[in-house]
């Protein structure tokens, strides 16, 4: 799983503006000059049009106009046979993308669809595995892979565990939710075609910008109640031939420390009735971080005398042992970071807009001046 961060994990298609449209704007911007003639005027819109459209719509390359009907055809059949994926809703076009590209159809014949499913309250991985499992052998699928592994396996009796494992494996934070890696299939449609499918899940946190705020949570004993989503993705696969997810070195001390910090920034925001130096909140987080990311370290939250948690003990025994620092004040949360639109509560991220990148630096003492994701090394007594 690469560290390169993106708000939605496909962007569906917009629709292009019409020629009546760009006509408007065309007459909307000359009306500003009155000493263009009607006949500079017509000429004029003809250009910008055929401009336009030829910016909008370049000429694909031969051995994508080759390969296009193919995929067309390849598309045609993941629509038609959905009724093998009851969780899911109907597909739509969609665009760039972790994992499979995702690219323009003038730049790559492997065009994608998208489909999620609905919302659930409590995980359903084994149902989801099991439906797009059937559906991509419907399909022609024959090959399966999960990150680590550098070939594909046939598709067997093992496929199942292999697609649940990746559903629980280690996930990666965007501020309002976690992806799971990605788990694909494989295999050549009927009229040929090589296609891939890839299937990934989300746990989505309850505060949505985009909707009304639900009622929040106020008991620090618990952390806010989660759903659950589900997305596949598929093309034709003629210029992504094995596309294989990757996640972090999770072996690696200072990935396992950023993804504490991560973890805490996210619940953060979840719970944003919670005092965010509450005792009971920080070793909610923990436990949380600890079972998502198989940490069998040492995770404490360090209680000062006002009852507070402004420092976590983390030791990763022989490896790494350091305090780290979950912030001085909340108004150090508002502060906006350079590669972000907003302060850590809102973004849900301790890095700006990327996950894993929560650890600071290294400081000597308690009394220097630090803020989130800084450390010293020791005991936080």
């Amino acid at each position: 799983m690469s560290t390169d961060f993106q708000d939605q994990p496909v962007i569906a298609t917009k629709p292009r503006a019409s020629t009546k449209t760009i006509v408007a704007r065309v007459i909307g911007f000359t009306c500003l000059s009155t000493l263009l003639i009607p006949i500079g005027l017509f000429l004029l819109i003809v250009g910008y049009n055929n401009n336009l459209n030829s910016q909008m719509n370049p000429t694909p390359a031969p051995s994508v106009q080759e390969l296009s009907p193919k995929a067309t055809e390849y598309l045609a059949q993941v629509t038609d046979n959905m009724a093998l994926l009851p969780s899911f809703n109907e597909p739509m076009s969609a665009v760039f993308n972790r994992g499979l590209p995702c690219l323009e159809g003038w730049e790559s014949p492997d065009v994608c669809l998208l489909s999620t499913s609905d919302k659930f309250p409590v995980e359903q991985h084994a149902q989801i595995c099991s439906e797009v499992i059937a559906f991509a052998k419907q399909l022609g699928g024959t090959e399966d892979s999960v990150p680590g592994e550098t070939q594909m396996q046939k598709l067997s009796d093992n496929s199942q565990a292999r697609c649940e494992a990746v559903m629980n494996s280690y996930p990666r934070s965007v501020g309002w939710g976690w992806f799971s890696p990605a788990y694909f299939i494989q295999g050549e449609a009927s009229n040929g075609a090589p296609f891939a499918i890839q299937l990934s899940a989300t746990q989505l946190s309850p505060v949505n910008y985009s909707e009304a705020l639900p009622e929040m949570n106020k008991d620090t004993r618990k952390l806010a109640k989660e759903n659950y989503e589900y997305s596949i993705v598929t093309s034709t696969n003629y210029d992504t031939p094995d596309p294989i997810d990757s996640i972090p070195d999770y072996s690696d001390s200072k990935v396992q420390l950023a993804a504490m910090l991560d973890t805490i920034a996210y619940y953060r925001r979840s719970n944003q009735e919670l005092p965010v130096f509450n005792a009971d909140f920080a070793r909610n987080m923990i436990i949380e971080y600890k079972s998502k990311f198989r940490f069998d370290g040492q995770v404490e939250a360090f209680e000062d005398s006002k009852g507070e948690v402004h420092w976590v003990y983390f030791n990763d025994p022989g490896k790494l042992e350091v305090c780290v620092s979950v912030g001085r004040s909340i108004s150090e949360f508002s502060v906006v970071a350079e590669d972000s639109l907003s302060g850590m509560l809102e973004s849900g991220l301790p890095g700006g807009g990327v996950e894993l990148m929560g650890v600071g630096k290294e400081i000597k003492s308690f009394t220097e001046k630090h803020v989130f994701g800084d450390y010293k090394k020791g005991s936080c007594k």
